[in-house]
């Protein structure tokens, strides 16, 4: 393989550049003295794995946009128990049973990290226990129970009393357990979560793609899946904070509104907005008797002159002190951060900050082999932002995932714009399961609206959970809680009149039909690409991808096809290609489960950059003579690739129908015998970058062969060459009498999907003989050759 040494060393260099280590103490132990937790065994685990401890497991603050100085976590070792026949309840497991089974929180029961690792197992309850102790310093203020999510009804007891109950998978809530302590000592809490696992039989929560590990979906996300915490604050601290900016890119000056809710009278307070070490802004605060109750909403405005513009090339985020007081007496004080920048439409084009921005984007479904939904560490949520700019892309679409605080904190601060999927509800048919879907999208906008990288809404994907006209209820419900941001009804394929944005999903590869004239709205193709590329020693399973690559070499060419002709495609606003990293099954990502690059990030970066551009257009060979379709004398009766259908296609490819078949040298309207039947070969041109053997002979037709031959001239001798390829189904292909490639796998046409390189074209007359077996489906071919040098080698006399 070409560039194999290079590729050693950047593998090197990222192994040993990476891991990251957190200072961590012993292991928890269980009451009797043994061990309680180790990670269960799975087929892939990442190297931030090995960092996870039980005494200290996802350390950092979890609420970014809201911080506190004091706070306790609840991450850790907890009593667990599957209650698969809902007797919790009745048999008083709400307080003082000590449950059978040890988890680690935040991880679900499904994954490796929480210690149990049965991801392969249903169970739609599940109860949690522990103990804690409240700080002696917090004597004297309320004491708050945070969790960060939890999926998907979570009921909470402390001390035995019922705090409440909470509907939604993928956003925060909290409790205040303070009247429910007791004075001194041990305090517990139990955690009982139902999560109906199948829409078919009647489940209508939002799960994006949990629906168990095959195909698409993956595996299921049950209970405590985000950070426990706990928190102090006095009678009347603040409720929630809200963050919106507005800016003027032409003059910088810019609006800063702070949204709030406090219990009690109007406090006294400043707010102090910083960039850096420099004190920029302060502001007084005095609130106003509001109406609204004990629980009146605040609303905080600050005029900001020449503002620094947020993008992703210079993430500018400044600072937020937000202290308030009543009589003379501190009430609450919170730290965040904010940013300014304009994300907007303009003559059918997306821009920001009042300029066209093309968005370089990439899918990211935000799951981790050991730990499914929960990222193992900081550190890898970190890895994983960098590695998304280090590939050259400046946007992630977060497929149908509301994810982790912390990765949207490292998207503003590192600099990466987010498109904002909602997580798919699979069953949207009645009332109920729509009202619900309207709450848990109404909860996920108000979880990350106010994160400066979160530049896009879109709440469906594709037609999942068949939403109709629902869709156009979701879409004003939308505009109406956030004008400020572009919508992308569903991305995909069902689209209705109210979008924003024009979203298309093409995995073929031709991309350049994509482009538009004279845009009313800006065009995006929402996904595209899907190549995979197996790294053994570095797969989940068997799987699969939309096309398919045999190395890294491959895996480049093939991208660097589909993406040069994105950036060269009329009036396009961004793109999103298809993914990240590998998930389980799907084999698709630029980087494997566990994630290691599968090819160099820097010429990946160039790709996406726009710096390295294939030659899409030219050097196919067009003109062939052809000969079919001749019966192959078998029963395939399913497009789909199996060791039946290679069992197959190995006798069709090794069965010549034809004799001499690795010379042959046809004539426009010879005759000749076949599978005992008379055959014409017949001359035609390849309609753009592909031969379609049904076009060619005017008929589908099914388990079937043919023949197609090449003549290539040449002035001179060409050395090491290397053969693009492509065929739908499986083929033997011969250069100048001598067999140089055979694939034997049901798939479609991809343009450069095989290369065959060391190949020689004499001076003079060459003669490039394909025979293609196809069993249902499409059928055709694709060649091409490519220099040395990578440039294409053009058909004709040079």
């Amino acid at each position: 393989m070409r560039g194999s040494s290079r590729s050693a060393a950047w593998h090197g260099c990222l192994l040993g550049g990476v891991l990251l280590a957190l200072s961590l103490g012993s292991a928890a132990r269980r009451a009797g003295g043994e061990e309680a937790w180790r990670p269960a065994p799975a087929p892939l685990m990442t190297r931030w794995g090995a960092d996870v401890r039980p005494d200290r497991v996802r350390p950092e603050y979890p609420r970014p946009l809201m911080v506190r100085k004091e706070w306790k976590s609840l991450n850790g070792p907890w009593e667990f128990a599957f209650d698969d026949r809902n007797e919790g309840r009745t048999a008083g497991w709400s307080t003082g049973k000590e449950l059978p089974e040890r988890i680690l929180v935040p991880f679900t029961y499904e994954a490796a990290l929480s210690g149990i690792g049965k991801g392969a197992e249903v169970h739609e309850r599940v109860w949690y226990r522990r103990t804690f102790n409240v700080p002696r310093s917090w004597e004297g203020r309320r004491v708050r129970l945070n969790f960060n999510a939890s999926d998907w009804e979570t009921t909470v007891w402390v001390n035995g009393r019922e705090l409440g109950s909470h509907r939604g998978g993928y956003d925060p809530f909290s409790f205040d357990v303070t009247d429910a302590l007791k004075n001194e000592g041990a305090q517990e809490v139990v955690v009982a979560v139902y999560d109906p696992a199948d829409p078919r039989k009647g489940a209508y929560q939002p799960k994006g793609k949990q629906l168990g590990s095959e195909g698409i979906w993956y595996t299921r996300t049950t209970g405590i899946w985000q950070s426990v915490w706990l928190e102090p604050v006095r009678a009347g601290a603040m409720e929630g904070l809200s963050i919106e900016t507005t800016v003027d890119p032409e003059t910088r000056r810019g609006k800063l509104t702070l949204i709030y809710r406090h219990q009690g009278p109007p406090a006294q307070g400043e707010l102090v907005l910083s960039r850096g070490s420099r004190r920029r802004v302060v502001h007084r605060i005095a609130e106003r008797e509001a109406r609204g109750g004990r629980r009146a909403m605040q609303i905080v405005e600050l005029e900001v002159p020449d503002c620094d513009l947020w993008s992703p090339e210079t993430p500018a985020l400044y600072d937020i002190s937000l202290r308030l007081k009543q009589g003379g007496k501190t009430l609450d004080e919170v730290r965040s951060y904010c940013a300014f920048r304009q994300y907007t439409i303009k003559n059918g084009r997306l821009t920001l900050n009042g300029k066209p921005y093309f968005l370089r984007g990439v899918l990211d479904q935000g799951y981790w082999p050991d730990g499914i939904l929960t990222p193992p560490t900081d550190a890898a949520i970190r890895y994983d932002v960098q590695m998304t700019k280090r590939l050259g892309f400046n946007m992630a679409r977060k497929h149908v995932k509301v994810e982790d605080p912390r990765w949207y904190y490292w998207c503003d601060r590192l600099g990466l714009a987010v498109w904002q999927d909602m997580p798919s509800s699979h069953n949207l048919a009645s009332r109920e399961a729509k009202e619900n879907f309207t709450a848990e999208w109404r909860a996920a906008m108000k979880a990350t609206r106010s994160y400066p990288s979160v530049l896009h809404w879109i709440p469906f994907n594709e037609n999942w959970g068949d939403p109709g006209a629902f869709q156009d209820e979701i879409v004003t419900l939308t505009r109406g809680l956030d004008p400020s941001r572009p919508i992308t009804d569903a991305s995909g394929w069902t689209q209705r009149s109210l979008t924003d944005v024009i979203d298309a999903h093409d995995y073929s590869n031709n991309l350049i039909a994509q482009g538009v004239q004279n845009p009313v709205k800006p065009k995006v193709v929402g996904e595209y690409g899907g190549i995979a590329l197996p790294v053994r020693g570095h797969t989940w399973t068997t799987g699969w991808g939309y096309q398919l690559a045999r190395d890294p070499e491959g895996l480049l060419r093939r991208i660097r096809f589909q993406t040069s002709q994105l950036f060269e495609a009329p009036n396009v606003s961004g793109f999103v290609y298809t993914q990240l990293t590998d998930v389980e099954q799907e084999l698709n990502g630029l980087l494997t489960y566990d994630r290691l690059p599968k090819a160099d990030p820097e010429r990946i970066r160039a790709i996406f950059e726009g710096r390295s551009r294939a030659d899409f257009h030219s050097g196919f060979l067009k003109d062939w003579v052809v000969l079919g379709p001749i019966p192959a004398g078998t029963d395939l009766r399913s497009p789909q690739d199996s060791p039946e259908s290679r069992k197959t296609f190995d006798q069709v490819l090794a069965r010549p129908y034809l004799g001499g078949e690795a010379l042959l040298d046809p004539k426009q309207g010879t005759t000749v015998q076949a599978a005992g039947m008379p055959f014409t070969w017949k001359s035609v041109t390849a309609e753009g970058n592909a031969l379609d053997f049904h076009r060619v002979f005017g008929k589908e037709s099914q388990n079937s062969v043919v023949y197609a031959v090449a003549t290539i001239e040449r002035p001179r001798e060409e050395r090491d060459l290397t053969l693009l390829f492509g065929s739908d189904d499986a083929a033997r292909v011969w250069l100048n009498g001598r067999e140089v490639w055979s694939v034997n796998r049901v798939r479609g046409v991809s343009v450069d999907e095989d290369s065959v390189p060391g190949l020689t074209l004499k001076a003079g007359v060459n003669r490039l003989v394909v025979k293609v077996a196809q069993g249902v489906g499409g059928w055709g071919l694709t060649a091409r050759f490519e220099k040395p040098d990578g440039r294409i080698l053009q058909p004709a006399v040079e």
